[in-house]
């Protein structure tokens, strides 16, 4: 069963589309585990249909029954686009921008604290209170700009979710300043995914999972996905992200 909601923001005039998926099956005694997914309008639906069509046989595919929610801006695709520059992006003293962007500079950005806020102080709080909800076994999921916020929540938010899936993150944001947060970030599960295909992002992601191996050590995992690249990623690793976040 699917449910939608609108969500206000933290901001005025700004909203969000919020889908959840509920498994047919009943919920156990300590409630489903919940998987938040960023960019809900393009996700969600792989994200329901994954835990869907594999939950059945969990012992053979390794995904358990659990709710999915869908998160994204409630407004047209373009203005989407261009406010995840602002939701999914750490505040900072100052931005710079990669010279592939020739000059084109976002018109509003630094706005994760916000998003976090929101997420972690009013949407899961109203989630919890609506649906059979295993507090203990939550996990956050999100694609390029959305994969940047997921490491970021990671470490300014080390409470809200227990595991963590950064699918090619965008580290390159403003001279990779994400890596001026790494810090401990207690038992949280990191699972960073990314195709073999993308260039610079392998190598980024790479050196931000090597660089966590001291502080993380098994609780980390970064997986590169042979012949796929930014979009494909997303569809052929979402499985091996939820099994990770299942063990």
């Amino acid at each position: 069963m699917i449910e939608e909601m609108i969500v206000p923001g933290k901001e005025p005039e700004v909203q969000y589309h919020v889908q959840i998926y509920i498994p047919e099956q009943s919920p156990p005694p300590e409630g489903f585990p919940v998987i938040y997914v960023l960019d809900g309008h393009m996700y969600f639906g792989y994200g329901a249909d994954t835990i869907r069509n594999q939950a059945g046989n969990a012992p053979k595919t390794g995904i358990e029954p659990a709710i999915v929610v869908g998160v994204a801006l409630h407004a047209e695709n373009a203005v989407v686009r261009e406010h995840r520059f602002y939701d999914f992006t750490p505040p900072a003293a100052v931005y710079k921008y990669p010279d592939r962007f020739k000059g084109v500079t976002m018109s509003k950005h630094g706005g994760a604290d916000t998003f976090l806020d929101w997420l972690a102080e009013e949407l899961q709080p109203r989630i919890m209170d609506s649906y059979p909800i295993q507090q203990e076994k939550q996990c956050l999921y999100g694609h390029s700009l959305g994969g940047l916020f997921t490491l970021y929540s990671m470490y300014k938010r080390p409470e809200a979710f227990q595991c963590y899936l950064a699918i090619s993150p965008s580290i390159w944001w403003n001279e990779k300043h994400i890596h001026s947060f790494v810090n401990d970030a207690k038992d949280a599960k990191l699972f960073i995914g990314v195709g073999k295909e993308e260039g610079f992002m392998v190598e980024d992601a790479h050196a931000f999972y090597h660089r966590l191996l001291s502080i993380m050590e098994e609780r980390a995992v970064c997986y590169v996905a042979e012949g796929e690249n930014h979009a494909s990623v997303v569809p052929t690793t979402m499985s091996r992200a939820f099994r990770y976040f299942f063990q």
